[in-house]
């Protein structure tokens, strides 16, 4: 049975077709959908609520987002996908929920990589997760201290 779809849904509502949709999300493949600049600046106008709804998550943008003014408007420039999610952190440019959930995937990453002897391990599994610096250096630093407390009680039981 066809699903039906409610005449208000914006994605019908935007009149942009799935291609066009996913060319904002992606960027051009071998050849764009849109004839012009201004027909892409249009697309994306029309589609921006759409595309920023499905696919602005988990600290991530659409192409559009980063190439079509954006970005641009908050001071930011394209830092490549395996980037963004630290950039954006860094930049504030997360939303409150967005910001925690990366927050929590991220410590949990960093004790991973903890458990990991050798430091370029470590650091590999730590770029790779795109953890912020600041905050590696934050958490370690904290782990430092918990580790000397944890040294000076264990230290003042023995005596």
């Amino acid at each position: 049975m066809p699903r039906a779809i409610a005449p208000n849904d914006d994605i019908e509502a935007c009149g942009l077709t799935y291609s066009e949709l996913q060319e904002l999300w992606l960027g051009p493949c071998d050849r764009s959908c849109f004839s012009s600049p201004e027909e892409l600046r249009d697309a994306w106008d029309r589609g921006r609520a759409v595309a920023m709804r499905l696919w602005a998550t988990n600290g991530r943008r659409p192409q559009a987002w980063w190439f079509l003014g954006d970005a641009a408007s908050l001071g930011l420039q394209w830092p490549g996908y395996h980037r963004q999610q630290s950039y954006l952190f860094e930049h504030n440019a997360l939303g409150e929920e967005e910001r925690e959930q990366l927050l929590a995937g991220w410590r949990k990453e960093f004790e991973q990589a903890c458990s990991l002897e050798d430091a370029a391990a470590r650091k590999a599994h730590l770029d790779w997760a795109d953890v912020p610096h600041l905050l590696r250096q934050r958490w370690q630093a904290a782990r430092r201290r918990r580790e000397r407390r944890s040294a000076s009680l264990e230290e003042a039981a023995a005596t």
